[in-house]
């Protein structure tokens, strides 16, 4: 092959490659690859296509050997850099984003790649600084700005965000990702934000996932029924977008619209073609909604709509581990047994655990701890060791040293007017549907994201009184899944405020999205502690849900207090006891210590 016609196929592979027709783009390649094989074009461009193709390892090796022809072009190691981070190697992408940096300085978009990596997978804090000094130093730079807009709403610094969305509104009004983030981040302050989002959506017509969350912001200032006719809109257009169907449901049920909250699913399903995540996600919540009676008549409607297929097996797992028959229907858990699928394997956990067959647990839990769900299996692994191995439970749970308690009142200036804050933003009239919670409501969004006095204030007495219980724990322990983490706050995860009414309680249950949870008290019934035992509206940790059949006394159990704060593990089971009347006002939170 000559030059030219060398070069006519490389281009014409690139053409191809940017129509995003990979098939032709491979034929046009492959014999420029055969004739040159150590030509830097032609592995640049081959690695380009392996990266489209979903191979970034390959990519990246490709890109070595360009890197060892042309050791000083910076933009090849940007590109190198980039590559690393699909493959899953951060640490090497990082210094080869420096070694790109080294040789060409005024690689702004490299600056910013770099910055964005370490934010989202190493070390957020300084690359965030690092980011906020290369706009500031590039204030031309738009997607500098976008990206920094980005982070700082990723890390709870909301005001910034918003500053920073607007830095790129001003040089560009209409660009749709500056919008839609200014958007979220107006969301986020718990101020009025539909606007906001009418005007991304105006920019951005037929995004189904801004629509979403402007349905959601509709609702929170009680335009539930504007967001409902929202939602329709994009179910009108898209029959199976999954979350516009379920935001739909959860709308409908935490407003007591009155109207059917499963409507949208029921018309899915009835259409020709209905997928079956949407059929999953149906069944799903109707156990929520109606009990695992309504759950399992959804499955055997799926399978007769789609067959025997491993969606549908997966759909009846699910719903025989919540059905009051569930010893009857270990079939159906044996179906996905052999899977090795951790969802699978989950369901099965909590089957077993339901059965008490704590051995099969243990041998379980153990492999799906090994496999790195902690997060997810430590909570059945506990009742396993519970029941078959009292010494590994007591190591695991070590008699409740875990669990911590603070007030914060003192931290506080006024905890009536916090109270009276948070009252002000419970818009709902139900709980969410898929919550814990039982008679009361939930606040939507991340709470310590907004930017009332009132919540900056309680946000800054949680992260202290979360770092003196960290510097209180036991000694690390190598070996222990929570004691062998790092004793720092990476990031909240989730942040809420609860208000529970006239008997309100939450059923037992564990958080698999932080290694740290919480339960802050900042108003009390006057029944607390009301009750033969003196202990209604008390927390329970450690305590099995009471559909185990388990009669274990828990670990701890708190008594709420105003200004309280305790604090535990994730995994660690917890659930309130009823109380007769009033109110309990709360605030959670997550917190991720990796």
């Amino acid at each position: 092959m000559d030059a030219a016609a060398a070069q006519r196929a490389l281009q014409a592979a690139q053409q191809a490659l940017q129509r995003g027709q990979l098939a032709e783009a491979k034929a046009f390649l492959a014999p420029v690859r055969k004739a040159m094989p150590r030509e830097k074009a032609v592995l640049y461009l081959a690695s380009r296509l392996a990266r489209a193709e979903g191979d970034a390892r390959g990519a990246a090796k490709l890109l070595e050997k360009a890197l060892r022809l042309s050791p000083r072009e910076a933009p090849l190691w940007a590109e190198y850099a980039s590559t690393l981070d699909d493959a899953g190697r951060p640490d090497e992408a990082v210094k080869a984003y420096d070694r790109a940096l080294q040789l060409e300085p005024r690689l702004v978009d490299a600056a910013v790649d770099r910055a964005v990596l370490q934010a989202q997978k190493l070390d957020r804090a300084a690359a965030l600084e690092d980011l906020r000094q290369i706009a500031r130093d590039n204030p031309a730079h738009l997607r500098g700005w976008r990206n920094l807009a980005m982070l700082e709403r990723d890390a709870l610094e909301t005001d910034r965000a918003i500053a920073a969305s607007e830095h790129v509104l001003a040089a560009a009004p209409g660009d749709p990702p500056a919008l839609r983030i200014r958007a979220l981040a107006q969301f986020d302050t718990g101020a009025p934000s539909a606007a906001h989002f009418a005007r991304a959506s105006a920019a951005d017509p037929g995004n189904a996932v801004l629509a979403i969350k402007h349905a959601a912001a509709l609702h929170a200032e009680r335009r539930s029924a504007e967001g409902d006719r929202l939602l329709g809109e994009v179910i009108a257009a898209q029959p199976f977008q999954l979350d516009a169907l379920r935001t739909r449901a959860q709308l409908r049920w935490e407003a007591a619209t009155g109207e059917d909250p499963m409507e949208g699913f029921e018309q899915a399903v009835a259409r020709p073609g209905c997928p079956p995540q949407v059929w999953a996600e149906y069944a799903r919540l109707a156990e929520r909604h109606s009990g695992a009676q309504a759950a399992l008549a959804i499955v055997d409607r799926a399978r007769t709509a789609l067959g025997d297929t491993r969606e549908v097996a997966f759909m009846a797992a699910q719903a025989a581990c919540e059905a009051e028959d569930f010893a009857e229907r270990e079939d159906d858990l044996a179906a996905v047994a052999s899977w090795q699928d951790p969802r699978a394997d989950m369901l099965r956990a909590r089957w077993l655990a339901r059965m008490h067959r704590w051995d099969e647990l243990a041998k379980l839990g153990k492999r799906l701890l090994r496999a790195g769900y902690a997060r997810d299996v430590l909570p059945y692994l506990s009742l396993a060791w519970r029941g078959s191995d009292p010494d590994r439970w007591h190591w695991l749970e070590r008699d409740g040293e875990l669990i911590g308690t603070a007030d914060i009142a003192s931290r506080i200036k006024d905890v009536d007017a916090l109270a009276d804050h948070l009252r002000s933003i419970h818009t709902s009239q139900r709980q969410p549907l898929e919550q814990s919670l039982r008679g009361g409501t939930q606040t939507d969004g991340m709470l310590f994201a907004r930017t009332a006095p009132e919540i900056a204030e309680l946000k800054a007495a949680v992260v202290d009184a979360v770092s003196e219980y960290l510097a209180a724990l036991p000694p690390r322990d190598a070996a222990h899944p929570w004691l062998s983490l790092p004793r720092e706050v990476r990031r909240f995860t989730g942040a809420w405020s609860v208000r529970l009414q006239n008997a309100g309680f939450h059923v037992a249950h564990f958080h698999n999205l932080g290694d740290i949870s919480s339960a802050c008290y900042l108003a009390l019934p006057d029944t607390l502690g009301a009750g033969e035992a003196g202990q209604d509206g008390w927390l329970a940790l450690g305590e099995p849900p009471r559909e185990f059949g388990l009669d274990w006394a828990p670990l701890r159990l708190i008594e709420p207090a105003k200004g309280r704060l305790a604090l535990f593990p994730s995994w660690t089971w917890h659930g309130t006891r009823p109380f007769p009347a009033g109110e309990r006002l709360t605030v959670a939170f997550d917190a991720a210590l990796r």
